[in-house]
């Protein structure tokens, strides 16, 4: 999405790109993956901290604004994720679906860019997850093994120079948990605090290691030429369907919105293709949404729509060794299977910290004109309200199809109307045809804003846009055309922080993750101090942090935290 942006200069841009980056030195971006745990129940949640690299220095990459992550079983994807990157660092979350069958999977994480690498190997920052099945026998075919003592994987030392410290705390109070960076650079690193029960996690997954591997990776053998990297957020594809090859054709040159119910920060619209596809640059998109697709004037006799395609590859895990099963654990699993449902039932809310957010501001409040409708006189027909007393905007007859247009004010305060079309929005959904926002009952709008100024969306330019806001956001009443797609979509995760301070006297306290922050970073000789709620039970805590430092050097430091009665 470009708004603002003059299209010879976009095109121009997107020509120089794939030149720029076929280049002897193109840029060549792995992906590591930290997560809260390396073993689950099924229905957890598995929160994640990305590291986008330049595998050529290991410093962070600046350069992809979104990151894909992948669940496999040795069946196949099980779960997919979005994670939205900036200046190379992202975190987010997602859930494991509880009817998962106990067993060993891995986490696959990469940008567009980096996959798009000829022999790209997904094995590099993959991590491999435990996940055991609390509600069901079912299990991965020749995926676990069951034996007597499993033994625990010995720690990675420490490396880099982070330091913590950590004092016993008492059960059902504050623990107090020290962070020093004894390092030379600056590091940016995840910390979490779980229980460490005894399970013991698969092997691999080591910063340590990841690092090591992209200072061995080969020369590259070649890059796709078709893919575009994703600069500026998701690039959506999406497929003319629903019609024949006459048909995908006749949408040559139409113009297609992709837009969610809400302000009209989510709004895109791009030319379809000759071949029935349409390419949407966005800013990324955040959390599930309901997302509109639409093709603008089809025509009567071509009912066709359009469809999404997956931007998930579906990359081979390779081999995932099985899971070693104990009896030894089944009070441990039973004490996270509690934790797992009341975490779920919980107010979530309470719980998390949202992150900050990179967004990207389509309207600027300054440039609104806002009417709030129940201050006015209220009319049974929408085309009154311009009449009477909102004087920015007006109807004419174009063609014999009306028209809402946008006034706008020149230097000397003179008010005049453009010839060029104004976008109309419905609860900042698209509504091309102005006929059925003239129609539609004006008594569910609470307010209508105004923006009287020219907006660029791609290659389409409009004059002044009117979003039209009901009181309840969700579009009520509104009939749309055979070509209108709604389907649900997901964006990436929101970037979250898991501290627990809201937990409250009414929440069984099993938790087994205390504290998870996915972006800390501290300076050369910085230090700083976390608290952190303790549950209601004794046990032994890992306190561990892993990360970058600002030249790509790998750091870790763990200890451990004991909660006494």
């Amino acid at each position: 999405m470009r708004r603002l942006i003059p299209t010879y200069c976009c095109a121009l841009l997107l020509l120089l790109l794939p030149c720029l980056l076929h280049g002897a030195e193109r840029l060549r971006e792995r992906v590591y993956l930290s997560t809260d745990s390396e073993v689950y129940v099924a229905g957890d949640a598995v929160w994640m901290s990305a590291w986008c690299v330049d595998a050529a220095t290991g410093a962070l990459s600046t350069f992809s604004k979104i990151a894909y992550v992948e669940v496999h079983s040795a069946s196949g994807l099980v779960q997919t994720a979005k994670i939205a990157l900036n200046g190379g660092r992202g975190a987010g979350r997602l859930i494991l679906p509880d009817t998962l069958p106990t067993g060993n999977y891995r986490i696959l994480c990469f940008t567009r860019l980096g996959a798009s690498e000829t022999g790209f190997d997904p094995l590099d920052g993959a991590r491999t997850i435990s996940v055991v099945n609390t509600f069901s026998a079912d299990r991965v075919p020749d995926g676990v093994r069951i034996v007597p003592h499993a033994p625990a994987a010995a720690p990675a030392a420490d490396q880099g120079g982070l330091e913590i410290g950590a004092e016993p705390a008492a059960s059902g109070g504050i623990a107090r948990i020290r962070v020093t960076n004894r390092g030379m650079q600056a590091a940016g690193f995840s910390l979490r605090v779980r229980h460490d029960d005894g399970i013991p996690a698969p092997a691999g997954g080591r910063i340590g290691d990841f690092v090591a591997q992209n200072r061995r990776l080969p020369a590259p053998a070649g890059f796709a030429a078709d893919v575009v990297p994703e600069y500026e957020g998701e690039i959506i594809r999406a497929r003319v369907t629903g019609t024949d090859e006459a048909g995908r054709r006749a949408m040559d040159g139409k113009y297609a919105f992709l837009s969610s119910p809400g302000s009209g920060e989510n709004l895109y619209t791009e030319a379809i293709a000759p071949d029935g596809t349409v390419t949407f640059f966005t800013t990324n998109i955040f959390g599930s949404q309901n997302m509109f697709l639409e093709i603008e004037n089809p025509g009567r006799d071509n009912v066709c729509h359009l469809e999404i395609e997956s931007p998930f590859p579906d990359l081979s895990p390779g081999e995932i060794p099985p899971l070693q099963l104990s009896a030894d654990y089944a009070q441990a699993l039973e004490l996270r299977k509690l934790a797992m449902q009341l975490e779920r039932n919980f107010d979530a809310d309470t719980l998390y910290d949202a992150l900050p957010v990179h967004e990207h501001r389509v309207f600027d409040e300054r440039d609104r004109t806002r009417y709030i409708l129940d201050d006015y006189t209220r009319f049974p027909v929408m085309e009154e309200l311009f009449v009477e007393f909102i004087h920015e905007v007006r109807v004419r007859r174009v063609d014999g199809r009306p028209q809402i247009q946008v006034s706008t004010t020149d230097y000397s305060g003179h008010r005049s109307f453009p010839q060029g079309m104004a976008l109309v929005l419905l609860d900042g959904i698209p509504v091309p045809d102005h006929a059925k926002i003239l129609a539609y009952d004006p008594l569910l709008v609470e307010h209508i804003d105004i923006y009287s100024r020219t907006f660029f969306f791609g290659a389409r330019s409009f004059s002044g846009i009117v979003n039209f806001v009901t009181y309840k956001g969700n579009l009520p009443s509104m009939q749309f055309e055979d070509n209108v797609r709604i389907v649900d979509f997901q964006g990436c995760s929101l970037p979250l922080a898991y501290t627990c301070e809201g937990v409250g006297a009414k929440y069984p306290d099993y938790r087994q993750t205390l504290y998870w922050h996915p972006m800390l970073s501290l300076a050369p000789g910085e230090s700083m101090e976390i608290e952190c709620k303790t549950p209601a039970y004794s046990g032994r805590f890992e306190v561990f942090a892993e990360g970058l430092t600002a030249g790509g050097q790998a750091v870790s430091a763990r200890t451990a935290l004991e909660v006494v009665r």
